[in-house]
C-alpha cells in the first residue's frame, strides 16, 4: 500500500490549485485520508474517508482547493 500525497492549495485566477500555494498536506490510502498541519508549536491532523472529503470540509473554510501533485 503506497499512499497518494495530496494538498489543499490556494486557487489561482482560473480556480485551479496553485502548486506554490499549498497550505495543508495529506496522504490518502484505500482505507482513508489524513490531513496534516502545524498550529503554533503543535502538529495537528484530521482523518477523512477520502482526499475529496478533506477538500469538501476544509476547502470552503480557508478558500482552498484539492491539489494532487
Amino acid at each position: 500500500m503506497i499512499p497518494n500525497v495530496f494538498g489543499l492549495a490556494r486557487p489561482d485566477a482560473s480556480g485551479t490549485p496553485d502548486p506554490d500555494s499549498v497550505l495543508l498536506w495529506g496522504m490518502e490510502t484505500a482505507e482513508g485520508a489524513v490531513l496534516y498541519w502545524k498550529e503554533g508549536d503543535r502538529s495537528q491532523f484530521a482523518v477523512f474517508d477520502t482526499a475529496d472529503g478533506a477538500a469538501e470540509r476544509f476547502g470552503p473554510l480557508f478558500d482552498l482547493v484539492l491539489y494532487r501533485p
